[in-house]
């Protein structure tokens, strides 16, 4: 009985391990890769692809071995600084979610793997359901474990500068895909670049058989 106990936990560990060590091959599951969001959609994650499991530094990282497991990342300028209120909101109220919000204003948004300067709030709580920053929380850090509560305090944004969000979906032994809702609201910054799209040069090839088209502003194509 117990060889066979030993051989079950060392296979099922090995399992773990893997699911959590796998390359993200998505889009918007590396750094580099992160959506662009503004605040004023409903951003929605159907399903969440095993993969991740690179250390993630912040304050809570001297204590908590904290990883992007199965991650989604998500980027935004402040056009208006102030507070950032957000809400994640899992399919399954079950599943717990966690996030980290780095500050990578004119950097490679990989440093955040290297520098815990970029670090501007967390909350890596090991209970499940609604997560985010609100003017429920009280701390602009919340790590690992169950003591911890699942809203944090709103972080000031500065205007101008660049921000990276990691979403990450960490559930014990048996994550499941099940996405969520990513919602931005109750704060007084603002992420929305409110400059009305224009036309801000056009020219043409040397042929006269293309046209270059320029926006004064950042547009999707669709």
């Amino acid at each position: 009985m117990c060889v066979k106990t030993v051989i079950f936990f060392v296979g099922f560990s090995l399992s773990f391990l893997l699911v959590r060590s796998q390359t993200c091959n998505t889009a918007g599951q590396n750094p580099s890769t992160a959506f662009p969001v503004c605040g004023t959609s409903v951003f929605s994650q159907s399903i969440v692809p095993y993969c991740g499991g690179a250390p993630v530094p912040g304050p809570c990282s001297s204590t908590d071995s904290l990883t992007d497991t199965n991650p989604f990342w998500y980027k935004f300028t402040c056009f208006k600084a102030g507070t950032l209120g957000f809400l994640i909101t899992p399919q399954d109220l079950n599943d717990d979610y966690d996030w980290q919000l780095f500050d990578v204003t004119g950097r490679n948004p990989n440093d955040i793997y290297k520098d815990i300067n970029l670090f501007v709030a967390c909350n890596w709580s090991g209970n499940p359901g609604l997560t985010g920053a609100s003017s429920a929380g009280r701390s602009l850090q919340n790590c690992a474990g169950p003591a911890y509560p699942t809203l944090s305090a709103m972080p000031m944004l500065k205007l101008n500068h660049e921000y990276l969000l990691l979403v990450s979906h960490f559930t014990k032994f048996t994550p499941s895909q099940l996405g969520y809702e990513l919602s931005f609201g109750g704060g007084s910054a603002s992420i929305t670049d409110t400059t009305q799209p224009a036309l801000k040069s056009i020219s043409s090839s040397c042929d006269e058989t293309k046209l270059y088209i320029k926006l004064n502003k950042n547009m999707k194509c669709a």
